[in-house]
């Protein structure tokens, strides 16, 4: 049995609201920018942030705190991950209402590159150790992981289908 005293629940909603995590009348306060990914050298870090017309990918020079837009497309991207030489950021972008596909942006040139071309719904980009980008994917309408090249050939299904649980 848990035993809960009036000291530890201020204690907890103390610590909940040093942490950030309430907020004063019930409102959210604005987040100037999401998910934020380090490149492996450390130096730059990837993230998205509202841009013009959508949400849009932006790095920010870790050494000169110099901010650019690295991508900025019509419709929102997200889950930007680093390539593990740093050459490369994959993301998620959306191209009708619901499909995803993944990405690849190469950080110096900011060419884009369309990894992925399936109706299925692409998400949650990853890279392999040895250069590969990990996914899944609601292919055959049962959702999977599986591996691809980033110039978007050797498509390999790495998992079983799982059904839903309820």
């Amino acid at each position: 049995m848990v035993r809960i005293t009036f000291k530890g629940m201020v204690l907890v909603v103390l610590g909940l609201g040093l942490a950030g995590c309430l907020f004063p009348g019930g409102e959210e306060e604005p987040v100037d920018f999401w998910q934020p990914t380090l490149s492996p050298d450390q130096t730059r870090l990837a993230y998205i942030a509202k841009g013009e017309k959508s949400y849009d990918l932006f790095l920010l020079d870790l050494a000169t705190n110099e901010e650019r837009v690295l991508v900025g497309l019509e419709r929102d991207i997200v889950y930007p991950c680093w390539s593990p030489d740093g050459t490369r950021i994959a993301f998620m972008y959306v191209q009708d209402k619901d499909n995803w596909d993944i990405f690849t942006v190469e950080v110096e040139t900011r060419t884009v590159f369309r990894v992925t071309r399936d109706a299925a719904v692409d998400a949650n980009p990853s890279w392999t150790p040895d250069g590969r980008i990990l996914f899944n994917s609601n292919r055959g309408g049962q959702w999977g992981a599986y591996t691809i090249a980033p110039d978007g050939t050797n498509l390999q299904r790495i998992s079983f289908s799982r059904s839903p649980q309820g």
